[in-house]
């Protein structure tokens, strides 16, 4: 394939993480269900990465990583069951992050917003501390993906505008060089400073691309298991070993036929045969399947997480921006960025923004989520996701 046939691919990948992310924002709002956005996201990306290229009816696409929506200390991997659903509430901080991909040619994309009944009140509290310090830490670090450039920079200036915001770099959140059917190549990276482990010596290259995951906390951002059974999975296709039980070979044989190399809900596996949830712990002893651990920031009190996510395609000119830009949400913190800083500096610098294509309009659209008529079942449910 060449690479302007390649390049065209993640644009177009890009472009439906871009338009689902923004119906998945206007759909957020209190009283939504978490996973029944999580659903409606899954399905508009299935939707819309069958629409194009239609032609080319064998290649394979749709959902790289499922949506995740991980809301206030939260950090990473929150997709719920219905059985273990959150109903969000109003002051909420929401992180939507959604991947895609057409024929292994992956964008990922997120975005942090507060839910609330009140959209035209500024978020002025530690909110605006951490939402404001993840949006510009991803602004930074998109522009510094440059040949010649180097990976400890871009740590260095994730750290910095974390800190000048009073925040941490969240723990378990990289910068992942990504390739064919491969979300974290081989020039990945932490974006929190770590002394005991030294950021590679690396320097981004023209035509590598990268997805950017700046999550920041306005707590220490050291994770802890939020004690929350994983719901995404992934196989590892390196592993082999003879299942014993009857019910894991079924269940083993099913994810095989359905799933290929990407991470993938298990209740899409087991909701037609619920028999198979008995085969999931001998697959996991075994390390056929990987869980994505659901992980909450573990400093105690009112601890609030914001994540943005960003692919860059690094041009010989410089960055190109392949997912889609969205406005800040509407908070606003007390701390600025001085033009003068180095910070600053950088954010002042321009990059191209890619000219993604224009999606086919669905003939059928799909129904967004709306708020429940139950308050009590609002509250009980999120009660269960106290953490």
């Amino acid at each position: 394939m060449s690479a302007d046939n390649s390049i065209a691919r993640y644009q177009t990948s890009s472009a439906v993480v871009g338009q689902v992310l923004k119906q998945v924002i206007s759909a957020a709002a209190p009283g939504v269900s978490v996973s029944a956005l999580c659903t409606y996201s899954d399905s508009l990306v299935t939707a819309l990465s069958a629409s194009v290229y239609r032609k080319e009816r064998d290649i394979e696409r749709g959902v790289a990583f499922p949506t995740t929506i991980s809301v206030n200390n939260i950090i990473q991997n929150f997709s719920p069951s219905p059985e273990t659903d959150y109903i969000l509430r109003d002051g909420d901080v929401v992180k939507i992050d959604i991947s895609a991909h057409i024929d292994g040619h992956i964008a990922s994309a997120a975005h942090t917003m507060v839910a609330t009944n009140s959209p035209s009140v500024t978020v002025t509290d530690r909110r605006a501390d951490a939402i404001s310090a993840a949006y510009y830490a991803g602004e930074v670090a998109a522009r510094m993906i440059r040949p010649g450039q180097t990976a400890r920079n871009v740590v260095k200036a994730i750290g910095l505008v974390a800190g000048g915001f009073n925040c941490s770099v969240a723990e378990e959140t990289f910068t992942c060089q990504v390739d064919r059917f491969v979300m974290n190549g081989k020039n990945s990276f932490a974006n929190r400073f770590d002394p005991d482990f030294l950021v590679p010596e690396m320097t981004f290259e023209t035509g590598e691309i990268y997805t950017i995951d700046c999550t920041l906390s306005s707590g220490s951002g050291k994770a802890r298991d939020a004690g929350v059974d994983p719901t995404v999975f992934q196989r590892d296709v390196n592993q082999m070993y003879n299942l014993k039980l009857r019910t894991s070979r079924a269940l083993f044989s099913e994810v095989c036929k359905q799933y290929s190399v990407f991470p993938f809900l298990m209740r899409d596996v087991t909701t037609a045969n619920p028999s198979l949830k008995a085969g999931i712990n001998e697959c996991l002893r075994a390390r056929l399947l990987v869980p994505f651990t659901v992980t909450v920031d573990k400093t105690h009190g009112d601890t609030f997480v914001a994540q943005f996510k960003i692919t860059v395609q690094c041009n010989y000119t410089g960055p190109i921006r392949l997912t889609p830009q969205l406005p800040m949400p509407n908070v606003r913190s007390a701390t600025e960025i001085p033009p003068e800083s180095e910070i600053g500096r950088i954010l002042a610098m321009e990059y191209e923004m890619a000219k993604l294509p224009e999606l086919p309009r669905l003939k059928t659209q799909i129904p967004a989520p709306l708020p429940t008529n139950s308050s009590v079942a609002a509250a009980t449910a999120s009660d269960s996701m106290e953490l």
